[in-house]
């Protein structure tokens, strides 16, 4: 039995999110089960939420500086939890600022080397996208590795996160595939903003607004959406490619511009799924009016309805930080924690930088 902290803080800027996981390995070979046991989300605060949106045009001195105070920061929300004594290692996945796979490299803010010096020698994986990225992967999305693993009962998994991601098994049921599949909480929270507001509290303005055809087919008509698997996205594609259409749509209301990115999100999602009975994560799964046009039968959104399985609200919003303290397990043991069919790479591998020997590899 393994107990492990998972942190993972998404693209969209809301927060750490800390789980404790435990893992067991079944007798059958390459099966596991798991459990998230404890789990809290911590918000950013407001100069943090800043500092790191500022983070793409930074200076190097200013990265290295960010990273170790920013680690610092997640090592003391770690303290106020009172779990660290429970476990045998921590993963760190770090916050995503740049995500450029196509140039051959990926970067995440974060120091898996302070986390493990402030936690006083808990042994730390860190560093998880990089080597799929050098065999010419994606790097991203690492998730579906371990719904493979512990999410198999589903036909397919659902994360709406800054970005909405899916995975399944490929028609031979012999693979994992997945792909990002555009933009989800970025897109809704930087129109929120619009309006004074963090994000669109259970779809609350996107429910009062009326779609505008024309954005919701320049939107659906990017390249991005006819690229085959495998594929990813970073911050850097939302800005360059959907958030300017918005500028010939100027005298829109925020309400219409949010209803219309509900039914881009809910489309995108569906023509992915195609059908499938699938588990939702991520905070978009608070959000009824994505979660109503996911399942809908109104006919100006693409693809087949989802059947829709939500979890428990910590499910829902700790999946990631379990996944990811399972991905470092995994790297930890030198188990695979990356697949070719999932990530375009060239050859499987478990990547992550391993700060500390977790007990369990001292037996």
């Amino acid at each position: 039995m393994f107990r492990v902290m998972g942190l993972m803080s998404g693209t969209s800027l809301d927060g750490l999110d800390i789980g404790v996981s435990v893992f067991q390995k079944a007798e059958k070979q390459g099966d596991w089960s798991g459990k998230l046991e404890r789990f809290k989300s911590v918000p950013f605060p407001d100069s943090w939420r800043t500092r790191l949106s500022e983070l793409p045009t930074a200076s190097a001195e200013n990265w290295f500086i960010a990273s170790k105070e920013w680690t610092q920061w997640c090592a003391d929300q770690i303290g106020l939890t009172g779990w660290l004594g429970e476990v045998d290692l921590v993963v760190f996945h770090g916050q995503t600022v740049f995500h450029r796979p196509h140039e051959g490299w990926t970067g995440q803010l974060g120091s898996g080397a302070h986390l493990h010096a402030a936690l006083k020698g808990i042994p730390v994986v860190c560093d998880l996208r990089s080597l799929d990225v050098a065999f010419g992967g994606q790097g991203a999305p690492l998730v579906p590795v371990v719904e493979g693993h512990l999410y198999a009962e589903y036909e397919g998994c659902l994360n709406l996160g800054g970005f909405a991601n899916f995975s399944c098994q490929d028609e031979s049921n012999s693979n994992r595939v997945a792909w990002d599949v555009g933009p989800c909480n970025l897109l809704l929270n930087h129109l929120a903003a619009r309006k004074g507001h963090a994000f669109d509290e259970g779809g609350r303005l996107a429910s009062s607004g009326q779609v505008i055809p024309v954005l919701l087919a320049q939107w659906l008509a990017l390249e991005f959406h006819a690229m085959s698997p495998p594929k990813s996205l970073g911050r850097e594609w939302l800005e360059q490619a959907v958030l300017p259409l918005l500028q010939t749509h100027a005298e829109a209301s925020v309400e219409d511009l949010m209803a219309t990115a509900v039914a881009y999100i809910a489309s995108i999602v569906r023509l992915s799924a195609k059908g499938k009975r699938t588990l939702v994560t991520g905070g978009g799964a608070f959000n009824e009016a994505l979660m109503t046009a996911l399942q809908s039968q109104a006919v100006h959104l693409q693809g087949l309805p989802l059947i829709a399985v939500l979890p428990s609200a910590n499910q829902i919003e700790g999946k990631e930080a379990h996944a990811f303290a399972f991905i470092g397990l995994l790297r930890a043991l030198g188990e695979p924690n990356a697949l070719p069919s999932i990530t375009g790479a060239s050859q499987a591998s478990s990547g992550g930088a391993l700060w500390g020997m977790p007990r369990f590899l001292r037996r």
